[in-house]
């Protein structure tokens, strides 16, 4: 109910209270809101509460991220080092 007496008051530089108002939530959101992708509920959990302040989650969210991939690369390239061994078992045998 602020906007009839935004426009009362200011007339068409209400307009310029909007705008600002919906400016400000871009860098807002690029500071506060963490990137989650690839991470599960459980672990979206844990970066909330590992965090040691409210500036600090997309940091923290970030290394989470980055060390889940780690893993997961780790873990790929483990299981080709076994197909190959086995591979080359098989062919040892034949």
């Amino acid at each position: 109910m602020t906007t009839p007496i935004g426009f009362a008051s200011l007339g068409w530089q209400f307009y310029l209270v909007w705008a600002a108002v919906a400016l400000s939530i871009i860098p807002c959101v690029y500071l506060f809101y963490p990137e989650t992708t690839g991470l599960s509920v459980e672990e979206i959990d844990q970066v909330f509460i590992d965090s040691p302040s409210v500036f600090a989650t997309v940091g923290v969210a970030e290394e989470r991220r980055k060390q889940k991939v780690g893993d997961v690369e780790r873990i790929t390239e483990a299981k080709q080092k076994e197909e190959r061994l086995e591979k080359a078992l098989a062919e040892s045998r034949a």
